[in-house]
């Protein structure tokens, strides 16, 4: 029962007839939002339209292209979406994927092609595809490779088309990254331990059982624990993070600069060979 003005009164219960009860957002707002949406699948067909158009020689072109150029994810994977290439089947992708040295994942896909380079093993830290991309010995047919590498020599002091340096840095990533992901996890341990024994050390002192409980009772151990565990988990935890960071600075400074310039080298490659195909064709 509410009161209005000194006085109960009843509050209604549900809109009356013809009331907007809408979510609160002028018409206008919903016109845009079903245009925008009508235009991202218009797009999403018109694109997928265009590329079954095109014939089987260029979509295997394109895959191949998209295949040595794009950088592997997190686990290793190149992902290429089926619909991209209508005219292939995963077949031929699979036979096109092996002509520039990758391999397809049939397990876990989704719907989708999960490319990842020969001799590693996608998700595993000790062999996980970092790089990409073709051979060094593949890219050192092309001119224009050559010259961004020996730019890439003068100015940062390595061979990106060195494949002991290349070797290094994989390494170095995976080694780092490796390192990083067990600091996270002990990290965040560490953290819920000390945050949740904080919250329960707190507690004790605002109820009053602290601090008498360290000199009568016989818990005096349990509350000189809890404050250890409270203390230990919140700074171990901070400091496994900064170590944490520091491997992920160390990562960018010191190997990743490899890995782009090695994917500098292979973009230059394939506009060398998109600059002579359309040459060819003109």
């Amino acid at each position: 029962m509410a009161f209005c003005g000194g006085h109960p009164c009843r509050l209604p219960l549900a809109a009356p007839p013809g009331a907007d009860v809408g979510w609160g957002f002028p018409w206008w707002v919903w016109v845009l939002a079903g245009l925008y949406a009508a235009f991202a699948l218009y797009a999403a067909w018109d694109t997928r339209r265009q590329r079954a158009k095109l014939p089987r020689a260029e979509q295997v072109a394109e895959l191949k292209k998209e295949l040595r150029t794009r950088a592997p994810n997190a686990r290793g994977h190149v992902r290429i979406t089926p619909g991209e290439f209508p005219g292939l089947t995963t077949a031929e992708a699979e036979t096109v994927a092996d002509e520039v040295g990758l391999a397809r994942q049939t397990h876990g896909a989704k719907g989708l092609w999960l490319f990842y380079r020969k001799g590693t093993r996608p998700g595993s830290t000790e062999a996980l595809d970092v790089r990409g991309g073709p051979r060094p010995e593949e890219l050192r047919q092309s001119a224009a490779a050559r010259q961004l590498a020996a730019w890439s020599r003068e100015r940062d002091g390595f061979d990106p088309l060195d494949e002991a340096t290349l070797k290094t840095a994989e390494d170095g990533v995976r080694r780092l990254r490796a390192k990083r992901d067990r600091l996270v996890v002990a990290a965040t341990f560490a953290l819920m331990v000390g945050a949740f024994t904080a919250i329960a050390v707190g507690a004790a002192w605002l109820n009053g059982s602290l601090p008498g409980g360290f000199t009568k009772g016989d818990d005096w151990s349990a509350y000189v624990l809890g404050h250890v565990l409270a203390a230990g988990g919140l700074l171990l935890g901070s400091h496994w993070i900064r170590r944490g960071r520091h491997a992920k600075r160390e990562s960018r400074a010191r190997h990743e600069p490899v890995i782009a310039a090695y994917r500098d080298v292979v973009q230059a490659r394939e506009a060398e060979s998109d600059r002579r195909n359309d040459t060819e064709r003109g």
